[in-house]
């Protein structure tokens, strides 16, 4: 089944090819609008209406567009998220991140250093995705009222797509902002929205149900950053930030 991109009304077809090099694309009964524009689109600009918050976009991507590789953006999150923070705790405090290696500070040490940020970023956006989607079905249970297209899975697969938003992170390290902490802070700011925007398109709620929905992974990432056992207090400083 698919999905229109602009009601979110599951449909048996997109479009009808004609010949090799001629289709049509359909229109919703219900909207009466196309069922999927992107389908003429150049990927390029699908990935444009992704960055300016288009729902029409996040529901091409995740249920139109055959995607599947979500496995490689969830490996390219974690490696870039514990990259800028194995950088940041060594550039702002390389003593710090050095004492805590328990011994010489070598090469070995600062690898083994950023494997262990790889961990505690896996756990936290562990913790994430799984206490989302946890209370996403406790609020269904609550309310009575399950979308009917709704599963954990697109949830899960749509908050790894709008946490990819994070990687916008390592533009720090590249231009070396005079105030990172700004910067860092927008760029949060940006990805609660892509999360906000993704998660209402999965489970069909509004910006309001969507934030509250998203509240309980917000807090337990950040749980679970703050008191991961066995890593540095300067990691603590940076993991959010």
């Amino acid at each position: 089944m698919y999905t229109c991109i602009n009601c979110g009304t599951e449909l048996g077809e997109l479009y009808r090819r004609y010949s090799p090099s001629v289709l049509k694309v359909l229109k919703c009964e219900k909207c009466g609008a196309l069922a999927d524009k992107y389908i003429e689109y150049d990927p390029a600009i699908v990935l444009v209406d992704l960055v300016l918050l288009e729902k029409p976009a996040y529901r091409h991507l995740l249920y139109n567009s055959g995607f599947k590789s979500y496995w490689k953006l969830l490996i390219a999150l974690l490696l870039g998220e514990s990259f800028r923070i194995w950088y940041t705790v060594d550039s702002n405090d390389p003593e710090s991140f050095a004492a805590h290696s328990m011994g010489h500070n070598d090469g070995f040490k600062r690898e083994e250093n950023f494997y262990v940020l790889l961990v505690h970023t896996a756990l936290s956006l562990g913790a994430f995705v799984c206490t989302v989607i946890g209370m996403t079905e406790v609020r269904w249970l609550i309310m009575g009222r399950k979308p009917r297209k709704y599963k954990a899975t697109d949830l899960g697969r749509a908050l790894i797509v709008g946490g990819f938003a994070k990687l916008l992170g390592l533009l720090g390290i590249i231009w070396r902002h005079t105030s990172p902490d700004l910067h860092y802070a927008l760029i949060h700011g940006y990805t609660v929205l892509c999360l906000l925007t993704a998660y209402s398109v999965v489970c069909e709620s509004g910006r309001g149900g969507s934030l509250v929905g998203l509240t309980g992974g917000l807090l337990a990432h950040t749980y679970v950053s703050t008191n991961a056992v066995g890593l540095s207090p300067a990691i603590f400083n940076v993991s959010l930030t």
